[in-house]
């Protein structure tokens, strides 16, 4: 990891002095030895603050939506998980491609406080970025088990449908409306949230089981199709609600109704939501009854 970080430091350098980029976007030590937290550097002064170590956990991708709209070209240090965000907004015209330099770093997992790999990272596919336009470091031949991927979520499957019930009450119940969520999501990027439109009304503020239940289940299928299961979501959450076992049932449903599909792997291809075809399976043709 020391050398990971010498060589970003490097980069950075070069590319803020020759003007390459105006801002870079990676990461930092934070208060604690397991806090790395992003960061935001146009001064060369301020290169040798960037590290690189297994608490660089944070996606970067979303803050570029901000940040380009401010500079002329950006610099952002992606690992596998956030390429996959960072084709996701690209695909959503949230970015403009030419507008970023992707400095690419293999993965093999990131760490929490207790030093125990993130849920998150336990089966990761891409440990390597899928876009980038250098990649720093050596490409990770070591990937997760896909049939891992969906395991928690057969547990939930062969629950009754009152224990499901029993189970997603419970994990809602939990929240305290902070939109953390939705502003991590680098799918969930619309302009303004309907959330936040007064006009239409659509949830109160009260904190209350139907209109908490209602929000998540409404995100989730908004971004069905789009996310990219980097975890964040169930990462930034302070109330430690499995969203991203709700947003991995979806991704789950999507690949066994519509064929394989995995979000974020390039900048143009449809998700299977957004398109069809008359070969298409017609599932929702079938009346189903019960909860």
């Amino acid at each position: 990891m020391e050398i990971m970080t010498e060589k970003i430091r490097k980069i950075a350098k070069e590319a803020l002095l020759n003007n390459k980029v105006q801002m870079v976007i990676g990461w930092e030590k934070g208060d604690f030895s397991f806090e790395s937290t992003p960061v935001f550097i146009t001064e060369v002064e301020k290169v040798d603050s960037l590290i690189f170590d297994n608490y660089c956990v944070n996606n970067l991708s979303k803050y570029l939506i901000e940040q380009t709209k401010k500079y002329e070209k950006i610099g952002v240090f992606l690992k596998g998980c956030d390429s996959l965000g960072f084709n996701q907004l690209l695909r959503d015209n949230r970015i403009e491609r030419d507008k970023v330099y992707v400095w690419g770093i293999p993965c093999s997992g990131m760490l929490d406080s207790k030093n125990k790999k993130y849920t998150k990272c336990e089966n990761c596919l891409h440990p390597n970025p899928v876009v980038y336009d250098e990649l720093i470091g050596e490409e990770i031949n070591n990937i997760g088990n896909p049939e891992e991927r969906f395991r928690e979520v057969k547990i939930l499957e062969n629950m009754s449908a009152d224990e499901r019930y029993e189970f997603w009450s419970n994990e809602f119940s939990r929240c305290i409306r902070c939109n953390a969520c939705r502003n991590i999501c680098p799918a969930c990027s619309c302009v303004k949230c309907i959330f936040d439109n007064d006009d239409i009304n659509v949830l109160g503020k009260a904190n209350i089981e139907t209109e908490t239940s209602f929000f998540h289940l409404t995100r989730a299928y908004h971004v069905a199709g789009n996310c990219v299961d980097c975890g964040e979501c169930a990462r930034v959450c302070p109330a430690h609600i499995r969203l991203d076992l709700l947003n991995r049932k979806i991704i789950k449903d999507l690949n066994e109704t519509y064929g394989e599909w995995e979000a974020g792997m390039d900048s143009t291809t449809p998700s299977p939501l957004v398109s069809y075809t008359l070969e298409d399976k017609d599932n929702f043709a079938i009346k189903k009854g019960g909860k």
